[in-house]
This record gives C-alpha cells, structure tokens and sequence, in this order.
C-alpha cells in the first residue's frame, strides 16, 4: 500500500466519504475512555483519525505513506490529542500491550495478513479490540450505476481493493472465530471537484501520470454535469462496522 497511492494523495484528501458519527458510540461500547489508547492503523489522510481525536483519549496515527501522513497532519492539526507515526501495519513500532482499540479504515485489504496478526496480538492489550471500517458504495441510483460504469471502463490495473476475495472470511481465519457486523447509513455530498478526487483517488484508477488521464476527469466532469443539483451530488453508502478479538 505504501506506493498505491503516491500522485493521488490530495485527491483521497478531498474526494474520499468520512463515517457516520455512530462509530463513536460503538467506541465508548467498548469501554473506551479519557485513558484509553487506539491505534489508527493505515490512517491515511485521517479521515476517521480526526472523529476519532473527539474522544478525547490518545490516538496514534499509523500510516507507511509520507504524502499521506503529511495530509493527515494538516487534516488533523487542530486536535491535539493525535500522534502521528510513519509506520507499516506490520512494524507498528508500538508498545507490546499498549493498545486499547485497533481501527481500520478502507485499509484491512492492503496488510500482510501473517505478520499483522503477529502485530496487532503484541500490541492490543489483554481483550483488545479490532474494528475494521468498509464504506460500500450502494448501486441504486442511476447516477452511481452510470459512476460504477465509468470507474470499471478506466480501470487501469487490479489492485487489493477490487481482487475476488471473501472479506469475511478473511477475517474469520484472521482473527480464529466469529465477529460482529452492523450496518450504518452513510450519505457523501459531493461538489464537482470532490466528485472527481473521489474518482481519482482509487488504487485503480489513472493518475496524473496515465495516458487515459484526460479523457477520464473529463468524462467525470461531464457526468457530475449531467446530475448535480445546485452545484453538488450525493452517493449513499453503507458503512460495515466489524467488531473483532482474536480467539484466546
């Protein structure tokens, strides 16, 4: 992941959708408070590092992406409770047991599996948790039909986010036994410019340095045109909280 996302950092900045504020609930459900530690692993541009900040306890950002953790501290610069950490997910650099909660956001796909595992065990405290966050785009309207369309038409390469696997079983023989999902509405408006970063932000799609480049922030200009609504669009999400423990 570390290289996935050079030339498309301040696009993922400015086009990705944030999370619904019940995952603060589900934070304090899980006993998190003024002194407790979560460990934001592949924070990205801080997306969910900064709601998260609001908590009140000690958040460490821990992102391998030089462009993406100079975003997130400019994202995040007004909460003073963050620490940022260039690191891997496998070499967190972390105290052993030091760690109350794991969060994940868009991110749980891209990790070494055997060596996170190894990772998050020494890390997490004695009955930590692990919640992985998926934003997943719902294809109801015709808007997102015709997007979903575009994306796969310039799709330039197979990357993590798009490869045929079973997410929960994935996390099932990660973690050695059964989960809790839950479900949350998420609604993502978007202007013209944060339409496109959103586009340009996947792993799969051109960058700047891609031939098809042009052709493709074009054609998505053309398509916010042919939907927006005083200037701006909005795609439902639904946003899959997955609450984790390794099995003792």
């Amino acid at each position: 992941m570390n290289s996935e996302f050079d030339n498309k950092t301040r696009e993922y900045a400015i086009g990705r959708p944030s999370y619904p504020t019940d995952i603060l609930s589900v934070m304090k459900e899980l006993d998190i408070n003024n002194q407790s530690t979560i460990a934001d692993i592949g924070a990205g541009t801080g997306i969910l590092t900064h709601m998260l900040g609001s908590l009140e306890c000690d958040i460490l950002a821990i992102e391998p992406n030089e462009h993406m953790l100079e975003e997130c501290k400019v994202y995040c610069k007004d909460v003073t409770n963050i620490k940022m950490i260039k690191a891997p997910a496998e070499e967190t650099s972390l105290m052993e047991h030091s760690v109350d909660v794991i969060t994940i956001a868009q991110a749980f796909h891209w990790f070494d599996k055997k060596r996170c595992k190894k990772e998050f065990r020494r890390i997490l405290k004695e009955n930590g948790s692990v919640v992985i966050l998926w934003n997943d785009m719902q294809i109801t309207s015709q808007l997102a039909m015709e997007y979903a369309a575009l994306l796969n038409n310039y799709k330039v390469k197979t990357t993590a986010a798009i490869s045929n696997f079973d997410p929960d079983e994935e996390k099932r023989n990660f973690f050695e036994q059964e989960y809790t999902k839950v479900y949350y509405d998420n609604w993502h408006t978007v202007t013209e410019e944060s339409f496109i970063g959103g586009a340009l932000s996947l792993s799969y799609t051109p960058s700047k340095l891609d031939l098809k480049y042009n052709d493709f922030v074009a054609e998505l200009g053309q398509l916010f045109s042919k939907y927006q609504h005083n200037g701006s669009v909005t795609f439902h999400y639904k946003t899959e909280v997955c609450i984790c423990k390794f099995a003792k």
